[in-house]
């Protein structure tokens, strides 16, 4: 309803305001129209609608109109003063006119004939140059300015056989005499329209005035082929969700044809003959043809039982009338020009308008969505058909027609956005139900499949871990007892007796590979318990300072007499209290400090660095590290992030060296436990540094032990 109301008050409106009125002027002693007070560069133009003289089935030159008005004139011609310039011509020529017969009686004037308009206006003298606009002149005529004839259209002849027709539009600038005057004569001739003469009132303007308004129109146009082509892209895609696809484009027809009858408006457009009316003409019923195809696809078969036993005859009936009309008019051209052919064309549309309203509001009790945008869209279609029959006057040549093509696109872009939601609704509410359950299908699939990831995953893990420690278990136990094995088949085959001390020295290094077979097993036993869930921690506060202190002394010791140096620092006033299991802890620190005896040189240096590590990175700034560096044997360093795996000793570890290689996994493991952080940083040739940080406790020793 807003969107009728919308066009019906905008419809109004633009007639008003678009409206081509003339002013009333002054007129002089000679009968000229007084324009010595307007100023031709203020850009507004005058309207020539009044004040005319038209000299009835003459055609008359501007010397033969002086000559007929002088005082001795030998033959005076009969004319109408004060003529209004309607749309129906010289027929109407308007209900002030006053006759000057001289006792003539042939003054009356038919749709067909000849006759000569003039008017003669006063400039001020300073006006250089003004342009003439005439409109609309039907059909052939010849525009004399100041007695000369400066345009001519078509062949202006009282006789039929010599007669030739043309469309009048018209841009001609002019010179004013040097007292400011124009006189303009217009002689017609019409044999073929229903509505001969000046159909549309001419006007005076300076020249870059005319061209804005010429300019506005071809502006205006390009903005309906713009939306056009916006149709055509946009509406390509939308489209593609409709379940009948030819209404889309049925509608880019039907918008084309209206938006090309204006283009080939006389006002935009000038062909010669007949060509602008025929091509126009059938423009308008293809355009009517197309309608009928838009809204009777609006509705696919199925829809409606009435409609369905119709259907044949509906298309079969539009369809041979559309051909009939434009076989006719084609074949004679000379038809388009009948007022019985004006007839025909409005009860065409009316008839077509007419049926498309009445079967959209019959299918409307069957579809309650889009109801309003129904109604309001055919009835601006019906109005927007209709107009183009409509004849005005209008100040820019944009018609009521274009002017309607606007709300047109907007109303048909509603439309079919409308059509598209719906269809999107269905679509959505459809998805919607599926998704739901597709969801919980897939949420139970994903879960099981998680989970039989997972497991792969740990089989994979496990697989691979129970491989290489098999492996590396074999291969480690292998050893020993193969160097067992050995000595037992020596003493066991010897064919002397063996001295004592062969005796012991086999038998030493049997109890040196059982000790070493020992640690192995030892070794596996706890990585096993620290990598089990059921492993806990017995957390209780430990300094720090204290454990790596005691280990210092140990190991200290062990190094008098030898030129091996160990060093050990840490701050006099903090104890470095952690939450830990010390036995589990004590392994940790000890490991770290054997591997650092083990791999540094007989003259080499360890140091031990207790200290508070102040990195906030590091769980969160509040913690202890304990630093072991040597300058040792150290890591390749593409060896490094394997150290703390499982059974792996760096190449160079092996010299004169033996362990079980599950030392330092057997220290990650614990560290996770702990939440700490365990890195090494090495240099092959230079040594090692293993750090070792772990959270602060916020408890002292010192309240530890008084509790």
């Amino acid at each position: 309803m807003i969107l009728i109301v919308a066009i019906v008050i905008s419809s109004l409106a633009f007639l008003l305001i678009n409206r081509r009125r003339g002013s009333d002027f002054s007129y002089t002693i000679t009968g000229a129209v007084n324009l010595t007070a307007w100023d031709a560069t203020k850009g507004m133009p005058v309207t020539l609608e009044k004040g005319w003289e038209f000299y009835p089935n003459r055609i008359l030159t501007p010397e033969m109109i002086h000559q007929s008005h002088e005082e001795n004139a030998t033959e005076r011609y009969p004319y109408y003063r004060s003529v209004q310039i309607t749309r129906d011509g010289w027929v109407s020529l308007g209900d002030t006119a006053e006759l000057y017969s001289y006792g003539e009686t042939d003054y009356k004037m038919d749709s067909y004939g000849v006759g000569t308009y003039r008017i003669e206006l006063l400039l001020n003298q300073s006006v250089d140059f003004v342009t003439l606009n005439v409109p609309d002149i039907s059909q052939s005529a010849t525009i004399w300015i100041n007695g000369k004839a400066v345009r001519h259209y078509g062949t202006v002849s009282e006789a039929r056989n010599v007669y030739e027709p043309a469309r009048v539009c018209a841009d001609i600038q002019i010179e004013p005499t040097s007292e400011g005057r124009i006189e303009i004569v217009i002689d017609c001739a019409n044999f073929s329209s229903p509505y001969g003469g000046i159909l549309s009132s001419p006007c005076v303007a300076s020249t870059s005035t005319i061209g804005t308004i010429e300019y506005s129109v071809r502006m205006y146009l390009t903005v309906l082929c713009a939306f056009w082509v916006f149709f055509l892209i946009g509406g390509s895609y939308i489209s593609k969700t409709f379940v009948n696809r030819s209404k889309f484009y049925f509608f880019l027809l039907m918008f084309a044809s209206d938006i090309l009858y204006e283009i080939f408006s006389p006002s935009v457009t000038i062909l010669s003959g007949s060509w602008n009316t025929l091509i126009q003409i059938s423009l308008l019923i293809l355009g009517n043809y197309w309608t009928f195809l838009f809204y009777f696809s609006l509705y696919p078969r199925g829809t409606s039982k009435f409609f369905d036993k119709l259907r044949f005859f509906e298309i079969t009936f539009f369809s041979v009338t559309t051909a009939l009309y434009l076989v006719t008019f084609w074949c004679f051209p000379s038809v388009l020009y009948l007022k019985s052919s004006t007839v025909a064309n409005f009860v065409l549309l009316l008839v077509t308008n007419l049926y498309c309203v009445f079967r959209v509001f019959y299918m409307l009790r069957h579809f309650e969505h889009g109801k309003n945008l129904y109604s309001a869209s055919v009835i601006l279609n019906t109005c927007l058909h209709l107009s183009q029959l409509l004849r005005a006057q209008y100040f820019v040549y944009i018609s009521l027609h274009a002017f309607l093509l606007l709300f047109l696109a907007i109303g048909f872009t509603l439309y079919f956005v409308m059509d598209y939601v719906k269809t999107y609704e269905k679509l959505a509410d459809n998805n919607k139900n599926l998704e739901s359950a597709v969801e919980e299908k897939t949420r139970y699939i994903k879960r099981v499949n998680q989970d039989l990831m997972d497991n792969h995953v740990k089989l994979v893990e496990n697989e691979e871990a129970r491989k290489k420690m098999m492996s590396n278990v074999s291969h480690d136990l292998r050893t020993p007892i193969t160097a067992i094995r050995g000595y037992i088949e020596l003493m066991l085959n010897a064919k002397e007796p063996l001295s004592r001390e062969q005796e012991v020295q086999y038998l030493n290094n049997m109890h040196t590979r059982s000790i070493q077979m020992e640690q192995l097993i030892s070794d596996l036993v706890q990585l096993t318990r620290m990598e089990s869930e059921n492993d806990t921690l017995q957390l209780m506060p430990i300094s720090v300072k204290e454990m790596v202190g005691d280990l210092y002394q140990l190991y200290h010791s062990e190094c008098e007499g030898t030129e091996k140096v160990i060093t050990f620092e840490a701050p006099e006033d903090d104890d470095l209290i952690i939450e830990g299991d010390p036995k589990k802890l004590l392994r940790v620190f000890e490991n770290i400090i054997v591997n650092a005896m083990k791999y540094t040189h007989d003259d080499g240096v360890i140091n031990i660095i207790c200290h508070r590590y102040a990195d906030p990175a590091m769980l969160g700034g509040n913690a202890v590290e304990v630093l072991i560096r040597d300058n040792g044997v150290g890591i390749p360093s593409n060896e490094v992030p394997y150290v703390f795996d499982r059974f792996y000793r760096a190449e160079n570890s092996g010299i004169n060296k033996t362990g079980s290689g599950l030392g330092l996994s057997i220290v990650k493991s614990v560290m996770d436990k702990h939440g700490g952080k365990i890195w090494v940083e090495s240099e092959e040739g230079h040594g090692s540094e293993f750090h070792i940080v772990f959270k602060a406790s916020d408890i002292s020793f010192d309240e530890e032990e008084e509790e």
